[in-house]
Order: structure tokens, then C-alpha cells, then sequence
């Protein structure tokens, strides 16, 4: 339910939400919500909308019938990444989490949190030592997701300018397990920024939610990838393309067997060269259509992505 859902349903002249929800999903349900009742209402018509909101919120919330506020309580999320602890029954978040979770979003002691490691564990705690060097967590459940399916890998022309970035986001929001920055012909050859890529990746992860962290491998030439990366037999393999006689996406996908295994490669501004396609061809990669419109490289593999997990459910 959104803030504006929120004030419809309260029906108040001030509805604000608290600085931490405004600056990331990270804080998931300390909506610090401050519905404040309007003057004149009755205490029924107050307790009615606080049930009301306390339902949509899946509990944690609290009254406050003195200041007339309703206000959430704090759940976070956070990474565990190599320099964290994890012993019997709590955790240690490394420097770089801990002061994220205590100075960026002031997490207090004893809130909630969720700790997910990036490789399909989550655990659920409270916080026991708010220190921005190292927040300590002390572990009430640890349950272990399964490994999201369909699995899929993105060749991603390396694009000029921020794109990638954006790229990297959306591919992982939209569940790719494995993202691949290829050098193209048409594409981008400067230093690839693979510590700021992972960053972006890791901030898509907290957003979602996501138990499992995608793999960003190494870029490389397009041809290069091809030659040397072995593809798993039945993978359907797809190419999106300007070239006449390519199929729509959606009929290739309906026509395919199997979508536990997709590989999507997109090409760069100014499409894959002549040479590009005869590699992708003679390496199995079907050409499909976007439908009528010439998207962006970014576009693009936001919108074959999206298209591919739908069709796989």
C-alpha cells in the first residue's frame, strides 16, 4: 500500500512517512508511519483504522492513543559478505553493513532485521549491539530458499556511458542469475568498472529482497565468450535483433521445450555486426523481434527479461 493509498484510506490532512522508508527498500517495514488522526475524529473510528492498518502492514505496529500516531516498527535488511561472523545463534555484519545500518539508517538495538548472505540463506534476528563498525545479531531463525528458477544468463554489450549500471540494476530486479558484459564490435572498450558493478548489483538485491546474489563474470569479447563458455544442453539460446526474419519473442518462447535454462544476449547501440550474428547463429542463439518499436540496449534487456520469466511460470 502506497502513501498515497494510505491517505485516502485514513482520510488526513498530514500523512508522512519517515525519512528511512523515503531513502531505500532496505528498511522494510518501518514505514515509520505517522498517520496522524484528524481532529474530531471518535477513538472507534482511530481504533478502526489502526486495525485497518495493521492488517496491511502484517502486524508491528503500535498505538500511540496519547500523541494520537500510529508508528511502525523497524525491520531492516542486510549482506552478509566475507568479513562478516557467523557463530551459534547471532552474527557480526562487517564495517561497511554495520555503518549503513547504524549511521545511514540509524538502526536501533532491538530491531528487526533480515540477513541474507547471497547464496540462498536468510536469517532473522534483532539487532543485540547497535555499532556502526560492527552490528551484532542475534539469530531467532535460518531457513535456506530454493534456487530460483528459470536460470538466466544475460550477454550484455558493454554501453557506453551510465547505461550499464542501469542494466545491471534491472537484470538483477527482474531475476537474471548470471550477467555476462561482452565487448562488441559496435559497443564500448574502455576499463570496465566491475567494484562499482557489483555495488549496483548488491543495492538491486537489497531492494528486492533477493536470497541469491547474480554472478557478474569477468567481460570479455563476444567471441571470445562463445568459443570458450560451455552452454547447458537444451538451454534455449536468443538473440534480440534488427535483422528481417527474426521471430517474435514470444512465439520462440512458446515454441521452446524447456525455459529452465534461457541464455539472452543484447547488443550494444548500434546492434551486433554482420560477423556478431553469423557467431550467434553458428553458436545456436535464435533471432528474435522486440515487437514494432527500436528499444534501447537497456530497454531491451529489461524488456526480453521480464518477458522470459513470465513465459517460464
Amino acid at each position: 500500500m502506497n502513501a498515497n493509498g494510505c491517505r485516502d484510506f485514513i482520510g488526513c490532512s498530514r500523512f508522512s512517512i519517515g525519512e528511512q522508508a523515503c531513502r531505500g527498500a532496505e528498511v522494510l517495514s518501518e514505514w515509520l508511519i505517522l498517520c496522524r488522526v484528524p481532529r474530531g475524529a471518535s477513538r472507534e473510528w482511530s481504533i478502526e483504522a489502526f486495525c485497518e492498518l495493521q492488517r496491511l502492514f502484517e502486524g508491528g505496529l503500535v498505538w500511540r492513543g496519547g500523541s494520537r500516531q500510529v508508528v511502525g516498527m523497524a525491520r531492516y535488511r542486510s549482506f552478509l559478505f566475507t568479513g562478516a561472523t557467523v557463530g551459534e545463534g547471532f552474527l557480526i555484519l562487517d564495517a561497511r553493513e554495520s555503518h549503513h545500518l547504524v549511521r545511514v539508517f540509524r538502526a536501533k538495538l532491538g530491531a528487526t532485521i533480515e540477513v541474507l548472505d547471497g547464496k540462498g540463506t536468510r536469517y532473522l534476528g534483532t539487532i543485540e549491539v547497535a555499532n556502526g563498525k560492527a552490528v551484532r545479531v542475534a539469530v531467532e531463525s535460518v531457513e535456506t530458499m530454493p534456487v530460483p528458477r528459470p536460470r538466466v544468463t544475460l550477454l550484455q554489450s558493454v554501453p557506453k556511458g551510465k547505461a550499464m549500471d542501469l542494466i545491471l540494476r534491472m537484470a538483477t530486479e527482474i531475476g537474471a542469475s548470471v550477467i555476462q558484459p561482452v565487448f562488441t564490435d559496435q559497443g564500448e572498450h574502455g576499463q570496465p568498472k566491475i567494484d562499482k558493478w557489483q555495488v549496483s548489483i548488491i543495492e538491486a538485491c537489497k531492494q528486492c529482497g533477493l536470497s541469491y546474489v547474480p554472478e557478474l563474470s569477468e567481460p570479455c569479447g563476444l567471441g571470445d565468450w562463445l568459443q570458450a563458455t560451455p552452454i547447458a544442453e537444451g538451454a534455449l539460446r536468443i538473440v534480440a535483433s534488427l535483422e528481417e526474419g527474426s521471430r517474435p519473442l514470444l512465439e520462440t518462447l512458446n515454441a521452446a521445450g524447456s525455459l529452465d535454462e534461457v541464455v539472452v544476449a543484447v547488443g550494444p547501440a548500434g546492434d551486433f555486426s554482420v560477423a556478431e550474428y553469423a557467431q550467434l547463429r553458428e553458436s545456436g542463439f535464435k533471432a528474435v523481434r522486440l515487437g514494432a518499436n527500436v528499444l534501447r540496449t537497456e530497454t531491451a534487456a529489461a524488456y526480453i527479461l521480464s518477458v522470459v520469466d513470465q513465459a517460464a511460470r
